[in-house]
């Protein structure tokens, strides 16, 4: 009896430490991978995803300087994101061609309400050419 106490003491002491190894094992390479991703240089980001940030951040803008009737500010904002959609697309061929034809709509609509028909046919004729 004393042999299988003894055994199964011993039984119980190895997997206690069997587990506080793993347990401390696994404590050790967190802390290593924490280490490394801290001293790892930030990640770049693409050129495309800051101008479709800029983009959409300058579309809001314009839709909110437009509605409080700000219409000057709007029109800066607008030719501002009509520009990084063009910008985008050059960048991104084949993508973003809606949004830029939508950016070019808004501005057209902008130039037309403070006078300036001439531009805003112009705009209009480079939104169609998006179809």
């Amino acid at each position: 009896m004393d042999d299988l106490l003894h055994k199964l003491v011993s039984a119980v002491i190895t997997g206690a430490l069997i587990a506080l190894v793993g347990a401390l094992s696994v404590a050790v390479r967190r802390r290593r991978v924490a280490r490394e991703e801290a001293a790892a240089p930030a990640p770049v980001e693409d050129r495309s995803q800051t101008l479709l940030r800029q983009a959409r951040q300058l579309d809001g803008s314009r839709d909110e300087l437009a509605a409080q009737g700000r219409q000057t500010e709007a029109l800066a904002q607008a030719r501002e994101a009509a520009e990084l959609w063009r910008e985008l697309t050059r960048v991104r061929p084949g993508r973003f061609h809606t949004e830029r034809r939508e950016a070019l709509g808004r501005l057209s609509d902008l130039l037309a309400a403070l006078g300036q028909g001439d531009q805003a046919a112009q705009v209009r004729q480079e939104a169609a050419g998006l179809s």
